[in-house]
């Protein structure tokens, strides 16, 4: 074993050694509090304690540390024989976000076919939007692995380059799986309007609610005006979430035309959803929304008739 001058640090490798799994799980806790640059060395042995509780420790902490090692350690702990392992060291690489770390993962992208693995690896690659996870991560776009699909979406759309919009698009509008199709909706929202307006219109119909909620939201942080009708359509959907997003949509985009329909919405049985409306009809701030918006300042629901104030306020202010 290999000593060290810092007496903490070596009391810390000495229990490592422990044949009580406990102790050595407690030394893991200890390296965080140590401070010392070394430590990440001892870190990356415990990734490899033969208990799985230890491990798991291990890379529960790991982004405490900076070690060029580390990335390459966790990569090999998606492949634990332990699932717990497995998953923390999956968010831990999640958490890294090291620039030093992308090639490395890129490395491993390149080398496994393991879905759990390259799911993990693209969802590291996300935040450091390195150019070169570019291929790799347009090729997996194609896997059979719904979980790959999606991580794959989200680095493309992190990414943001224009050309990326029409494989992006394709995903969103005809993947077998809904959460890739949500993935891929939510991605679109660094284009320009017209370049994915229509097909998020297209999404607000969408056989999965989730997916309808997806394209609402994006729809209203590009404030894409052509969707004023499909929005309106929206607000009699089966499902009150996609309801209340295509509400919050048409306020953003200060839709005077749909006030009869958000009037509608500001008496709908779902409090969420006459929040929403109220907060949309305040929002546009035109004197048509003001009869629906009174009528909420006697709402049985609290947060509504708060609103509704803030509502009358901004309607007062435009008049």
């Amino acid at each position: 074993m290999k000593t060290y001058d810092d007496p903490l640090l070596q009391d810390i490798a000495t229990n490592l050694t422990s044949s009580d799994p406990g102790i050595r799980r407690v030394a893991v806790l200890e390296l965080v509090d140590s401070g010392e640059p070394e430590a990440a060395e001892l870190l990356i042995l415990a990734l490899n304690d033969p208990d799985p509780s230890v491990r798991q420790e291990a890379a529960k902490v790991v982004d405490e540390f900076d070690a060029a090692d580390i990335a390459d350690a966790l990569i090999a702990a998606l492949q634990d024989s332990d699932e717990v392992v497995r998953n923390a060291a999956a968010h831990a690489l999640a958490d890294l976000k090291d620039p030093a770390a992308a090639l490395p993962l890129l490395e491993a992208l390149a080398g496994s076919d393991d879905p759990f693995v390259v799911a993990g690896i693209l969802r590291a690659l996300k935040p450091l939007r390195h150019p070169q996870a570019q291929a790799p991560a347009l090729a997996r776009m194609q896997h059979a692995d719904p979980g790959v699909r999606r991580e794959a979406v989200a680095v493309i759309g992190w990414l943001k380059q224009p050309a990326n919009l029409p494989a992006l698009i394709e995903r969103a509008q005809h993947d077998a799986d809904a959460d890739v199709r949500r993935a891929a909706t939510g991605a679109l929202v660094y284009a320009a309007p017209e370049q994915v307006g229509p097909a998020l219109i297209g999404i607000l119909r969408d056989e999965h609610w989730q997916v309808r909620v997806e394209a609402a939201v994006s729809i209203g942080k590009l404030d894409y005006q052509a969707a004023l009708q499909p929005l309106v359509e929206a607000t009699h959907d089966s499902f009150w979430q996609v309801r209340e997003k295509a509400v919050d949509a048409l306020g953003k985009l200060g839709a005077v035309g749909a006030i009869p329909a958000l009037g509608v919405c500001a008496r709908d049985p779902m409090s969420n959803l006459r929040k929403a409306a109220i907060g949309a009809l305040g929002a546009i701030a035109h004197n048509d929304g003001r009869p629906f918006v009174e009528l909420a300042m006697d709402d049985p629901d609290p947060d509504v008739r708060k609103l509704a104030r803030w509502a009358m306020s901004k309607l007062d202010a435009a008049a």
